[in-house]
């Protein structure tokens, strides 16, 4: 399964929110709701995305899941949405994650950093 944008987040609310969105944008996405899930399907090699969007919030151990996302995905193919009681910035950056956006944060502020890592495929050259 090949997409634009992989969503991976716990709170279903987001998740949908920001599904909703970047399917209006033009995108092709994946959402799943639990990093598990998306692990699985990400080792089996059964979803690739051009882009990967993890919320943090709600992972139980937020620094081994980026661990293993990072050897999975290249991190600069990959948005980060965290919190203060997720993971601070620095801890994500230091993982090689360089896109990394800290709640409050908006549906558009996430919208706008996958717009700017890939266009969507209707929109690509070629």
């Amino acid at each position: 399964m090949n997409a634009d944008v992989l969503l991976i987040g716990a709170d279903w609310r987001l998740r949908a929110l920001l599904r909703a969105q970047l399917i209006e944008e033009g995108f092709d996405v994946v959402a799943l709701g639990s990093w598990d899930e998306a692990e699985l399907l990400l080792r089996k090699r059964a979803v690739s995305a051009r882009a990967t969007v993890f919320d943090l919030e709600g992972e139980p151990n937020p620094q081994a899941a980026l661990s293993t996302l990072a050897r999975l995905v290249p991190p600069p193919t990959s948005v980060v949405l965290t919190s203060s009681a997720a993971l601070p910035p620095a801890d994500i950056r230091r993982l090689g994650f360089d896109h990394v956006i800290a709640r409050p944060h908006s549906i558009d502020d996430a919208v706008k950093a996958v717009a700017a890592l890939v266009t969507p495929a209707h929109d690509a050259p070629g």
